[in-house]
């Protein structure tokens, strides 16, 4: 299932939209960052920057194509400028979507994260065909649990996902894996 990636999500105080050449430097500052990537499975590779601005390039060429990606920059509505990204892709179970979410360190503890993710919820459970939407976080990474219980998430218990390589590469997480069903989202 190909998920179709919006030009533009306003938000309250911040839009989502795609991403574009003017985030290079900030997302590439964000990923070269140890503190602000720590919980992530990005690769040391990517976590560097020919490594973001590769990933970047790759997202942005394939707007618009088969192999679109659904990742957004998570922009300042006042001036367009980057505090982060969120996204989503199809899993290998029908009508399941993985997201994730990242907001640049000096923007967290705002909500910004809380309110991204209600906006993508938004737009995914909208789309035919999505019946969960589902996020698989380190146990140490406590901001992020705290915005997926405040936003119904269930914890469906320990996951571990191994290391894969490709155009979008990542390596291994250990944590937990929260869910939100439709019919959870739609109450």
């Amino acid at each position: 299932m190909l998920l179709p990636c919006p030009e533009l999500l306003p938000g309250e105080g911040f839009n989502l939209r795609r991403h574009c050449p003017a985030d290079q430097e900030a997302f590439a500052a964000f990923l070269t960052d140890p503190e602000a990537t720590r919980h992530m499975a990005f690769t040391a590779e990517q976590k560097t920057t020919q490594g973001a601005q590769g990933m970047l390039d790759y997202v942005i060429s394939a707007y618009g194509s088969d192999h679109e990606v659904l990742s957004l920059t998570i922009a300042d509505a006042a001036d367009d400028s980057y505090l982060g990204s969120i996204g989503g892709t199809a899993t290998d179970t029908e009508g399941v979507v993985e997201i994730y979410y990242t907001v640049v360190p000096g923007e967290q503890g705002r909500g910004l994260a809380t309110g991204a993710v209600q906006l993508l919820l938004a737009y995914l459970f909208a789309l035919p065909g999505i019946t969960s939407v589902r996020a698989d976080v380190t146990t140490e990474n406590h901001p992020s649990l705290r915005v997926l219980e405040k936003l119904g998430f269930q914890d469906r218990g320990p996951v571990e996902r191994n290391a894969g390589d490709g155009e979008l590469a990542h390596d291994s997480l250990t944590g937990r894996r929260y869910v939100l069903d439709a019919g959870a989202y739609e109450a």
